[in-house]
């Protein structure tokens, strides 16, 4: 990839980033109701309460899900070979 390929790709995210974190957390919620459902060892949590308030159970159930993966996602862009690391390691020292 090109540098004038990630910088656009940058670009792009960054315009469509309210939109492709509210079908992030669109997916990640009806991803949990579906698993509860399939999975009956979990039937004892009542999904049409939590259902009734939809934006406010699927930002809960985003942000748990973001704090549970966030170190997880940060070791695989470290594995990455992109200079991401460096990017971070450059804002990291900055701040500091």
């Amino acid at each position: 990839m090109t540098e004038e390929q990630q910088q656009k790709i940058k670009e792009l995210i960054s315009k469509y980033n309210d939109i492709l974190l509210n079908s992030m957390r669109l997916a990640i919620a009806e991803d949990f109701v579906n698993l509860v459902i399939l999975n009956r060892d979990d039937e004892d949590i009542e999904l049409r309460q939590l259902l009734e308030n939809k934006n406010e159970y699927y930002n809960y159930i985003l942000k748990e899900f973001l704090k549970k993966n966030s170190s997880s996602v940060v070791d695989e862009l470290k594995s990455m070979d992109e200079p991401i690391i460096q990017l971070k390691r450059k804002v990291r020292s900055s701040g500091d």
